[in-house]
């Protein structure tokens, strides 16, 4: 199994890597602080299967950027790790495009388990006694409209953000109406107020 942590915590990372490694000498995990490293990391390892993203990554929209690197390796498996109550991002990570979404309190055992029924083609959320969390207001979200949403929080202008995710304004005005509509906000200060409560940002 050869794995990605992309965590900016790298006392993590290194605890991560080597208690998967000595659990089971076959995994492979390699790290990196930061989306681009990562992103580097992938482009050299065509044996990659699974990324993990950790949800407070700095400077990043931990979402946002399991969205973006689907976009750059659709076919390996994303799977979010938080060390927060998982209930409340079960669903974005869904919305993402994740395949699983782990609490980082897991034992190497319990969370290598879980790795091994994405490389079955199943999935590894979090959930309580096994059952799929309740819907969210964000659930229908896409994944272009959770990087809408991180450029609102950094204070991006609707043309700004246009320009950095390369799309049309009017595109982007229209993701911000479907935001808008999801988590019932009457602006966009509200929208982030309510990002907020669900653990969005």
């Amino acid at each position: 199994m050869h794995l990605l942590l992309i965590d900016d915590h790298p006392l993590f990372g290194a605890g991560f890597a080597h208690a998967l490694e000595v659990v089971r000498p076959t995994v492979r995990v390699r790290t990196a602080p930061t989306l681009d490293a990562g992103l580097k990391l992938a482009a050299a390892d065509d044996r990659l299967d699974i990324a993990l993203i950790d949800y407070r990554l700095a400077g990043e929209n931990g979402l946002a950027a399991l969205a973006s690197f689907g976009r750059r390796f659709p076919l390996v498996a994303r799977v979010l790790i938080t060390g927060e109550d998982v209930r409340h991002l079960v669903c974005q990570a869904r919305a993402a495009g994740a395949v699983g979404c782990l609490g980082k309190q897991h034992s190497a055992e319990a969370i290598l388990a879980a790795l091994e029924r994405v490389l079955d083609g199943g999935e590894c959320f979090d959930e309580p006694d096994g059952a799929r969390a309740p819907a969210a207001p964000v659930a229908s979200a896409t994944a272009r409209q959770m990087e809408v949403l991180a450029l609102i929080a950094k204070g991006r202008l609707n043309k700004q953000i246009a320009d950095q995710l390369g799309i049309a304004e009017r595109t982007v005005k229209l993701h911000i109406t479907a935001l808008l509509q999801a988590f019932d906000a009457r602006n966009r200060t509200h929208l982030l107020v309510k990002a907020r409560e669900h653990g969005l940002l």
